[in-house]
């Protein structure tokens, strides 16, 4: 929610032990990830006189001692290869779908390591799809996420347009036809229907707080005969939420090097729920801000499409502005009231301030416009309204839009 503390992974996973410090940049997907005991020693052992080898007094002495050598390096191999596979294991208990880890850092932020990124993402991965998209000119792969319950996948819009028939390819690597239900021209939300019922993701309530760590995940661009399809993780720092974007809704901003092809890719908060998902990329080079449309859109969209193949929004029936900043917490300041309308009717005035929507903080026109988008003419609302001075709600019946 907004004005929570940052997310720390370290409160959702008190069994991992604390880390060294922050990752910087990028950490290269074949870099290695942990480094033998034998290894570390190995630059103080090369300081040390090595004393020449004895010779052995005869041929039996020698042949002996090879023998003895031989076994006693097949042991210490077996030794390093048994540690290797340990240390890999507890570095990332999910090294199948995770390849290599971009990272960012905003300030002075640590950022989580590798064992704690997917520990955070797992959930979320778990409802992710790879979309094999077909295309006149080639075949290319997106990301979808189940949304819901039943088969019911979301993409954006830019990832499958113009797509002759769109296969989707589960974290097994079973495959489906996926069918369309509908889109949303306006937020660029497309929705597909498979035959099998995946879990869904679950979906955040709020916003995460600024400066928190986030990760996100995108599909990797693998060929499309690849078998089971693999995540890239990336982690970075919520540079904003809340703010408005694209067409007037609020989006979250996170310091992490994505590009478009990502797009549909979920953004999971330190708890594992899904908090956004890609709409866009700003910027360029390591330095790229990737915007990520608010989970409780995507959820009221979804459902809209689902019921009606389309989005079918209602309207308050007033004229808003932000309210100023010195009247405190901000919100939605009404200019104007339609006459007969569904502001009219709940008795709102010119001057009142939304400041509330069911019980959800409003600071800004497109978070209420965010709010309410999603749900249909003659849904029911309650807002918080400011007054001179005095806090009232009032239930506002949302009008034809």
């Amino acid at each position: 929610m907004h004005g929570d503390p940052p997310d720390d992974f370290d409160a959702h996973s008190p069994d991992l032990p604390d880390e060294d410090g922050p990752l910087r940049g990028w950490v290269p997907p074949d870099d290695r990830l942990w480094l033998h005991p034998s290894e570390r020693g190995s630059a103080a052992m090369a300081t040390r006189p090595v004393p020449p080898p004895e010779r052995a007094p005869n041929g039996r002495w020698l042949a002996g001692g090879m023998v003895a050598c031989v076994a006693l390096t097949m042991v210490v191999v077996v030794l390093v290869l048994t540690s290797a596979d340990a240390a890999r294991e507890a570095a990332s208990p999910r090294t199948t779908w995770v390849s290599g880890v971009p990272t960012t850092e905003a300030g002075h932020s640590q950022l989580t390591d590798l064992r704690r990124m997917t520990a955070v993402a797992t959930p979320a991965h778990d409802s992710m799809v790879a979309l094999l998209v077909n295309r006149t000119k080639g075949t290319t792969v997106a990301t979808g996420l189940v949304a819901e319950a039943g088969g019911i996948v979301m993409a954006m819009q830019p990832e499958v347009a113009g797509a002759r028939s769109i296969t989707v390819v589960e974290p097994d690597g079973s495959r489906h036809a996926a069918s369309p239900v509908g889109s949303d021209a306006t937020t660029g939300i497309t929705v597909l229907r498979i035959d099998d019922d995946l879990p869904a993701a679950d979906f955040a309530d709020g916003d995460p707080a600024t400066g928190s760590m986030v990760v996100a995940m995108a599909m990797e661009p693998r060929a499309p005969g690849h078998e089971v399809p693999t995540a890239r993780l990336y982690a970075g720092a919520v540079l904003y939420a809340g703010i408005g974007q694209r067409d007037g809704f609020c989006a979250t901003g996170v310091a992490a090097p994505m590009t478009v092809d990502d797009l549909g890719s979920p953004l999971v908060d330190g708890s594992g729920a899904v908090t956004g998902v890609l709409d866009a990329v700003i910027g360029t080079g390591n330095g790229r801000t990737s915007v990520f449309l608010p989970a409780a859109l995507i959820r009221d969209v979804v459902a809209q499409i689902v019921s009606h193949g389309s989005v079918d929004h209602g309207t308050l029936g007033v004229a808003l502005t932000d309210a100023p900043t010195t009247s405190g917490a901000g919100g939605a300041q009404v200019t104007s009231v339609s006459s007969y309308g569904a502001a009219a009717d709940a008795g709102l005035l010119p001057g009142d301030v939304i400041t509330g929507v069911d019980g959800q903080k409003i600071r800004s026109v497109a978070e209420l416009s965010t709010r309410i988008y999603g749900d249909p003419p003659g849904a029911e609302v309650l807002v918080t309204v400011l007054r001179d001075g005095s806090t009232m709600e009032a239930t506002v019946v949302l009008d034809q839009g």
